[in-house]
C-alpha cells in the first residue's frame, strides 16, 4: 500500500520506506559531491486500481493523497508525478466507476501531475495481468511521454 496512511496490512505499508529511500538516496549523492535534482516520480495505476471495486472507486483520491503528501515530505511543492494508467477492466461489477475520468480530473487541476494513458497494450490472456510484452510496451510509452516533455 503506497498511501501515506497505510492500510490494515501493516507489512504492505510502503509509503514511509519509499520516502525514506528517496531522501537517503538524494542525500547520499549530494554527500558525494553531485548536484542532484529529483526530476519526478513515476507511478503506475495498475490491476488493483483498475479492477477491484473498493480500490477503483478511490483510486484518484488515493493518488492525490500520495502526490500531495510526497511533495510535503520531500519539501518539493512542484514535484512532477508521471502517472501511467492501464485500461480499466471492462466488467459490469466495476464499470459504473469511471476511473479514467476521475484521474484525468485531478491531473487537469495539477500542472505537475502527468496522466499517461497506456490503453494500447498488447493482447493479454488474462483480464488483469499485463504480460511481459505489455510491461515492455508500458515502459516504452512512459519513457516516450517523459522524453517528449
Amino acid at each position: 500500500d503506497w498511501t501515506p496512511e497505510g492500510s490494515l496490512a501493516k507489512t504492505r505499508h510502503l509509503y514511509p520506506a519509499f520516502i525514506e529511500f528517496v531522501k537517503k538516496s538524494h542525500q547520499s549523492l549530494k554527500d558525494k559531491g553531485y548536484d542532484v535534482e529529483i526530476a519526478g516520480i513515476f507511478y503506475h495505476l495498475g490491476e488493483n486500481d483498475m479492477s477491484f471495486y473498493p480500490y477503483r472507486k478511490d483510486a484518484a483520491a488515493r493518488l492525490q493523497a500520495i502526490v500531495n503528501q510526497s511533495r510535503l515530505d520531500l519539501e518539493l511543492s512542484e514535484l512532477d508525478w508521471y502517472v501511467s494508467q492501464q485500461p480499466p477492466t471492462d466488467d459490469e461489477r466495476v464499470n459504473q466507476v469511471d476511473v479514467v475520468s476521475m484521474v484525468k480530473a485531478i491531473a487537469e487541476k495539477d500542472s505537475h501531475l502527468h496522466h499517461i494513458k497506456v490503453f494500447d497494450l498488447p493482447a493479454q490472456e488474462k483480464k488483469l495481468v499485463i504480460t511481459t510484452a505489455g510491461i515492455l510496451h508500458l515502459g516504452k510509452s512512459i519513457a516516450d511521454f517523459y522524453l517528449a516533455q
